[in-house]
């Protein structure tokens, strides 16, 4: 055994001086094509480049060679080699930004032709929110509906989902997302009349399907802010209610007592189909080519969560009647955007934009 692991940390150290003396005779090689360039000696330097660009140039190396091969071929009038190269290098970096104060002009310019804007970034997302109640219309058991005092708590639930950004352009998206969240929410009552109370705990299950507009405030650099708003589609899957309150029918006489009832199905006392506005913001930080976010999202409820649905079996016990309300929701989540580059020729590339600026290829 002992062996076979002297054998494994060998074959290592050899795999990687071997390695390493590659980058090496690749740094040399792309230090001989750009001493070969500032020369002015450009018809050999496609084949100097060759066997490194093959196998043995990191992302870094292939970024600088692909650039100066751009460079070679518009000086060598090479239009449809220069813009190949120029395409190899944004598959080496789909992020890479011609500039025109490090690159030459006419790079730049030939830049102008191509975009690696990703068509669509998928993203994956998980966080908690919390939900407020907002009353349409109070509903309750009391004749003297001055006595009796209403409590709202904020509870925390949890959500997890992803979707799919559609990039108009480098700072605008069209997004559309999926999430499953388990939405909580608690509501308490205090009749002083009869001096009953109870406390009521609903766990709803949800398929939020939101749509909204993104802009990114910025487009390169390691965070890149951004905000949205838009609309979603709350679809309610499940609905489950703790009741706790003084049992006034409980068997003991003379006295009622705090009882409390196993969870209760009440998906028939809410509408399935619900609906509400959505604003957010959050800033992504990239780490390579892919992006981790944070994101902060309030959901404006636009449509009645309760309904009449009949008889209502907690009536009698508890006393519960559900008051018609939107529900609010807030939530921050953490998510994993996974750019798909597609660096490509701009369907309608800028023709002749050089010469209508006057602009002449450089000699070097």
């Amino acid at each position: 055994m002992r062996h076979l692991a002297m054998i494994f940390l060998f074959l290592l150290g050899v795999s990687r001086s071997s390695l390493i003396a590659q980058n090496t005779d690749c740094e040399q090689t792309l230090s001989l094509a750009a001493a070969e360039f500032e020369a002015g000696r450009f018809y050999g330097l496609p084949e100097i480049l060759k066997s490194c660009l093959k196998s043995g140039f990191s992302t870094e190396q292939k970024i600088r060679a692909y650039l100066l091969l751009t460079q070679t071929y518009l000086i060598l009038d090479d239009p449809a080699a220069a813009e190949n190269s120029y395409l190899q290098l944004l598959k080496a970096d789909p992020e890479y930004v011609a500039n025109p104060v490090r690159d030459p002009i006419d790079v730049y310019y030939l830049s102008k032709k191509f975009t690696s804007t990703a068509i669509f970034n998928p993203y994956f997302r998980i966080g908690a929110n919390t939900s407020l109640q907002r009353t349409i219309y109070s509903l309750g058991t009391s004749s003297a509906i001055d006595s009796v005092s209403k409590d709202k708590t904020y509870k925390v639930g949890f959500q997890i989902g992803g979707g799919v950004d559609w990039n108009i352009n480098d700072r605008w998206s069209v997004s559309l997302g999926v999430n499953y969240s388990r939405k909580n929410i608690q509501s308490s009552f205090f009749d002083g009349n009869s001096g009953y109370q109870g406390r009521f705990t609903e766990k709803q299950d949800w398929f939020d399907i939101p749509l909204f507009l993104k802009y990114s405030f910025i487009d390169s650099g390691k965070l890149r802010p951004f905000a949205y708003a838009g609309i979603a589609a709350n679809l309610l899957i499940a609905a489950r209610l703790s009741p706790e309150g003084t049992d006034r029918h409980a068997p003991t006489e003379g006295a009622s007592q705090l009882s409390q009832s196993p969870d209760v199905d009440i998906k028939n006392m809410r509408n399935f189909f619900n609906s509400s506005f959505v604003l957010g913001g959050g800033t992504k930080y990239k780490v390579g080519k892919n992006f981790f976010y944070v994101d902060l999202r309030y959901m404006v409820g636009l449509t009645n969560v309760a309904k009449n649905s009949g008889f209502n079996p907690l009536l009698v016990q508890f006393q519960y009647q559900s008051d018609y309300f939107r529900l609010d929701n807030l939530s921050i989540s953490f998510g994993y955007v996974k750019p798909l580059y597609n660096p490509r020729k701009k369907k309608k590339a800028v023709a002749g934009l050089m010469k209508k600026l006057g602009i002449k290829k450089s000699k070097k």
